[in-house]
């Protein structure tokens, strides 16, 4: 994955910014803008020149399908997945994926994720029917298995703003680690101590590999185990990450009570902007303050992906 050049701005110059580099053609469209709490980071060609430039490890996770093709595809490792083939021809979209990601080896078409362990539902499109390959994210390597254990590159600018806001010492639960990804980009960039959790034995096989791949500055623990039911034997956390949005959660002000005072609760929705702010007044009413709102990207016509930052303070 390469190292893109990012310029970084304050909020309030941010728009005066992406105009001017839009107009001169040095802005890359291919890639998102992303922000944390005090910058917003705007991806330049490699030729800019610029004092204030950060390089951060990105990928095109979702490339969007050419005119009269609807929908786009995940790039993961060597493996392309398909999302929303509504119209156009499978056998020019098959000639677009590997033409402009000429490393591609399999192609699968998306049918849906589905049970408990959030499992895609795959169709071998084009090449070998291997579903493993390395992914690198962040100079991070992960092991993806895509018919055992649910992963989503869309979520590495996520995983990057989240591991800057990570501090020494905090004592962490990832209650839907998958294969490790958030765990591991965490605990990459603090000495942090985490407890990652995931029902799926494979996305658990997987962590325990991904974990060992990588130099970590923290800890990560794996466990095997429905979250609901650990989370009740280990004790206060100052930060526990739910990132499962396809589930309706449960238990919420349990999970919240495992969080101690101006501890941080990082909770992902796929909701409409209607749902979201419903959800943000239940959570106004359980004692939490918002921190950080963020779209993380478009799930629908009318749905998004939010991530939501809140810190637990007294009532």
């Amino acid at each position: 994955m390469p190292l893109i050049k990012h310029v970084r701005v304050q909020k309030n110059e941010a728009q005066n910014v992406i105009d001017s580099l839009r107009e001169s053609r040095e802005l890359l469209m291919d890639y998102s803008i992303t922000r944390d709490d005090s910058y917003i980071y705007i991806p330049v060609r490699d030729d800019y020149g610029s004092a204030d430039l950060v390089e951060l490890e990105r990928e095109e996770s979702r490339r969007t399908f050419p005119k009269g093709h609807a929908g786009g595809f995940d790039h993961i490792g060597d493996i392309a997945i398909i999302h929303g083939r509504n119209g156009g021809r499978i056998e020019s979209i098959r000639d677009f994926i590997t033409k402009v990601k000429p490393g591609i080896r399999t192609i699968y078409t998306d049918n849906g994720i589905k049970g408990e362990h959030r499992l895609r539902d795959l169709e071998l499109l084009y090449g070998q029917d291997n579903p493993e390959t390395m992914y690198r994210e962040n100079a991070l390597r992960f092991k993806v298995n895509v018919k055992t254990a649910y992963f989503s590159p869309r979520l590495s600018t996520e995983r990057f703003l989240l591991s800057r806001r990570i501090r020494d010492g905090e004592r962490i639960f990832d209650m839907f680690a998958g294969i490790g990804t958030f765990s591991i980009n965490l605990a990459a960039s603090a000495a942090c101590n985490i407890t990652a959790c995931d029902i799926n034995p494979d996305a658990y096989a997987l962590m325990k590999e991904n974990i060992s791949l990588n130099r970590l500055k923290g800890t990560v623990e794996p466990i095997n185990e429905d979250s609901y039911r650990a989370i009740g034997e280990l004790g206060i956390f100052h930060r526990i990450v739910m990132n499962n949005p396809m589930l309706k959660y449960k238990d919420l002000d349990m999970i919240i009570k495992h969080i101690c005072q101006d501890g941080i609760l990082n909770i992902y929705f796929i909701e409409t902007v209607e749902g979201i702010g419903e959800v943000m007044n239940q959570m106004e009413n359980q004692g939490m303050v918002l921190q950080v709102k963020r779209i993380v990207h478009g799930y629908s016509r009318n749905m998004f992906m939010f991530s939501l930052e809140y810190r637990k303070v007294l009532k």
